[in-house]
């Protein structure tokens, strides 16, 4: 998986970056074998100086047509990807299970209920008095 990690007004020191990379890793294969690119951004916010903090937006492609936008803040560049990991890992579980649902659902549909294709059981023949 190719992990892209940028700052706005801000440094990523090679500690986020290796700590970013390997948890998102870790959540995608867990959910996903195949996911290809993800874009992390990190930026600050300045709402005063008392109410400053950080943003951290991650955009996940995994696989065809399956794009997830997560966003995340905090006190600092960790927390604030904690939060967004924390999100991307609920809304993967979640797709997850809807897929699965949907194709045991299909799967249902279409398997023959219990004895339908069956013969009846013949008899054997008792023999006369």
């Amino acid at each position: 998986m190719h992990v892209t990690v940028t700052g706005k007004q801000m440094d990523t020191g090679e500690a986020l970056k290796t700590r970013v990379r390997e948890e998102l890793s870790q959540i995608t294969r867990k959910y996903f074998d195949h996911a290809v690119e993800a874009n992390v951004t990190f930026s600050r916010d300045h709402k005063g100086h008392v109410g400053a903090f950080v943003a951290c937006d991650i955009n996940l492609k995994a696989g065809r047509n399956l794009f997830m936008r997560v966003e995340g803040e905090g006190p600092d560049a960790h927390r604030a990807f904690d939060m967004a990991a924390e999100h991307l890992a609920k809304r993967l579980r979640r797709h997850r299970r809807r897929i699965n649902d949907h194709a045991r659902s299909l799967a249902e549909e279409r398997r023959p209920p219990l004895g339908a294709d069956l013969p009846a059981p013949e008899l054997p023949a008792r023999p006369g008095p």
